[in-house]
């Protein structure tokens, strides 16, 4: 369940991992515009936090609806969800290189900043991983 819209699951499935690698990608920025510095155990974002390092897939989906929400709230009109599309643009050939996650949670990433590239959530490093 999403936000009130019934989803099949492997929709769901596709749109929770992809949220993941959103927030996992952008952890300080969301810190930032939700106000979270951590320490509170009560937020959004730390219960889903806490869910994603417990392994506990029945709660993910729901602490990340949560963290969605608190973004929207606080004025990030895309929260987690808006910046995943379905789609290839014409002309946009796949990447070479994507960097999975070490939980097998989210989608991994293509984009990172640090070497070696690390998951946001767990600190363990992002695996790398070549697409053919």
């Amino acid at each position: 369940m999403h936000l009130g819209v019934r989803l099949p699951p492997s929709q769901d499935a596709t749109r929770v991992t992809a949220g993941l690698a959103y927030l996992c990608g952008h952890l300080q920025e969301i810190r930032g515009t939700l106000g979270d510095d951590g320490t509170d155990t009560s937020t959004p974002l730390h219960k889903l936090l806490s869910s994603v390092r417990s392994g506990d897939g029945a709660g993910i989906a729901a602490a990340l609806d949560g963290v969605h929400t608190a973004l929207r709230a606080a004025g990030d009109a895309r929260g987690v969800y808006g910046h995943h599309r379905g789609l290839v643009p014409v002309g946009v050939h796949s990447i070479e290189v994507v960097y999975r996650c070490p939980l097998e949670r989210c989608d991994g990433r293509d984009d990172v900043d640090a070497e070696p590239p690390r998951c946001a959530v767990s600190g363990r490093e992002l695996r790398r991983e070549r697409l053919s």
